[in-house]
């Protein structure tokens, strides 16, 4: 496995042939990102890095971290059990999940990780603190740090559906959110404008509902482009290879199938998975962006296919404790007039004021959905409109409205994933925009300070009820992301910003976080990766953001 940088490529240096004693005296302090909760850092000589770095290890729990740092170091590892001018690697696991402690003298480096993904953190870590000595040579600064995530579930959302993500952008995503201490990735898989994944025991949902007859025209949005897109999906051995690739990387994929709303491409494949007993039925992949009124009918047939599905999925996303169903922004309109949704509300009594409530038949449709899929051995996890009409006991919210949402669920018990719109939907524009119709978004502003500033905890919580708020996640819907240099040029450096938000516990300081992030960036441009710059600019000016 490869990592896409190269603290050679940034220092522009030759590797050398053996590690010298200390290095010169080192005046400049390493841009780590995200902050560590516990630094400090020392005065005069460093770590000489002056060849391949000899590296004392454990056998098999710290491959991760080994990998990282053969690709990221100037001269890579070298496996080592006596040098004394070593890295010493070791796993403690009473210091905790993901944590690590690490320290940096003169004579050598010693990373104490709480598990591996703890080493894996420890050597990003090590690889950011790299700087050039007093002589011009790379270093690391004498210092020791003591750190841990300030939360378990730190993510992204990539939106496959609206516009398709190569499987190789994919990777390329995941590789950048390894180097920020990242550990989720959302995979939004299925949509009413495609569906994304193969399932085998039906094969109709890729064959016809990945493909739809044209897309929005750039610059607009209103107003069809005429070509076809499609047929774009994973196959399960791609699936499978993601999987394994970010999990080398301590990041987990949590899979989202849409339901009960969002899911025309699926009715559109098998028409009888929608409510067909009503006048004018046609489902059709949407060619324009926004809600769809056609949803899962509440029949048996579907919550087989459902179960179905789930199964395929499960088995694809092992290591995934969640799968996530949506469960956002469900019309109610068809289920208020089919028949069949009517019986079906009044046959297990989902009623007020003795009428049919359609609310209440969504929480009975998602809870017997999420038998299933405890039933798998995964738990649900989605939107927060899946507390509409009662919210499961056993569900996890992700909240993205009202942070009103959160702290409901959070008095009922519930745990919540915080990924509001006001600070983390990062599809929205990051401030002033070309004028350039590829440049558009979705609507409104978020600008890198605004995301900067997010404390994920709503106010007013006790610290036991605190514990609910698992993570922090941005959301990068596309909409109106075209190509892969559309998306990185809204992801970065606001989703580093974010991840600074999920790790770093206290002590965040705006004006310091961007001195150190300006420092770091050369590490994006070494990947081509087209951030926006400071100054509002793509960092590739080269790259296309049009349709591909």
């Amino acid at each position: 496995m490869k990592h896409l940088y190269s603290v050679a490529a940034l220092l522009a240096l030759a590797p050398f042939t053996a590690v010298s004693a200390p290095s010169a005296p080192v005046a400049e302090s390493p841009a780590l990102l995200p902050k560590p909760n516990k630094l400090t850092v020392g005065t005069g000589p460093g770590f000489a890095l002056t060849g391949a770095l000899k590296v004392q290890a454990p056998a098999g729990t710290v491959d991760s971290a080994l990998i990282a740092l053969k690709g990221g170091l100037p001269a890579g590892i070298a496996r080592s059990e006596t040098d004394k001018n070593s890295l010493s690697i070791s796993v403690d696991p009473a210091l905790g999940k993901e944590a690590y402690n690490l320290t940096i003298t003169p004579d050598g480096l010693t990373l104490v990780a709480g598990d591996a993904a703890g080493a894996f953190y420890g050597a990003q870590t090590l690889i950011q603190a790299v700087v050039k000595d007093s002589a011009g040579k790379p270093a690391i600064p004498a210092m020791t740090i003591e750190d841990r995530p300030r939360f378990a579930w730190r993510g992204l959302m990539l939106d496959s559906c609206r516009h398709f993500i190569k499987t190789s952008n994919v990777k390329r995503m995941i590789d950048v959110m390894a180097m920020y201490k990242f550990n989720t990735l959302h995979w939004h898989l299925t949509e009413d404008q495609g569906w994304r994944i193969e399932i085998k025991k039906y094969p109709k949902l890729t064959e016809i509902g990945s493909v739809r007859t044209e897309s929005p025209l750039i610059g607009n949005r209103n107003k069809g482009d005429g070509k076809p897109y499609g047929p774009f999906f994973y196959t399960q051995a791609e699936i499978k290879d993601i999987v394994a690739y970010a999990k080398a990387r301590q990041i987990t994929i949590i899979p989202e199938i849409e339901l009960p709303g969002h899911a025309v491409a699926a009715i559109a494949a098998y028409p009888d998975l929608g409510n067909n007993d009503l006048p004018g039925f046609n489902p059709k992949l949407r060619t324009r962006w926004g809600v769809e009124d056609y949803v899962y009918a509440p029949k048996e047939e579907t919550f087989k296919f459902l179960d179905d599905v789930i199964g395929e999925v499960a088995s694809l996303f092992p290591d995934a404790p969640y799968i996530h169903i949506g469960g956002d922004e469900c019309p109610k309109t068809q289920w208020s007039k089919s028949p069949f949704a009517q019986k079906v509300m009044t046959d297990n009594d989902l009623l007020t004021d003795g009428k049919p409530d359609p609310h209440k038949l969504q929480s009975w449709f998602i809870r017997r959905v999420e038998k299933s899929i405890n039933a798998h051995g995964k738990k649900l996890i989605g939107w927060d409109e899946i507390q509409e009409g009662g919210l499961s006991p056993t569900a996890t919210m992700m909240v993205w409205r009202d942070w009103k949402w959160a702290t409901e669920a959070i008095k009922h018990g519930n745990d919540v994933v915080m990924t509001p719109g006001t600070h983390c939907y990062l599809d929205h524009a990051p401030g002033n925009l070309p004028k350039d119709p590829a440049f558009e978004t979705i609507g409104g502003s978020l600008t890198l300070e605004k995301v900067y500033s997010m404390n994920p905890v709503p106010a007013g919580l006790t610290p036991e009820e605190a514990k609910h708020v698992i993570g922090v996640q941005g959301n990068l819907w596309s909409e109106y992301i075209f190509n892969q240099p559309k998306l990185e040029f809204l992801a970065f450096p606001r989703a580093i910003a974010l991840a600074e938000v999920g790790w770093t516990s206290e002590g965040r300081d705006e004006a310091d976080f961007k001195k150190r992030l300006e420092k770091n960036l050369p590490r994006l441009d070494a990947m081509k990766v087209n951030y926006q710059k400071l100054d509002g600019t793509p960092a590739q000016p080269d790259a296309k953001i049009e349709t591909e």
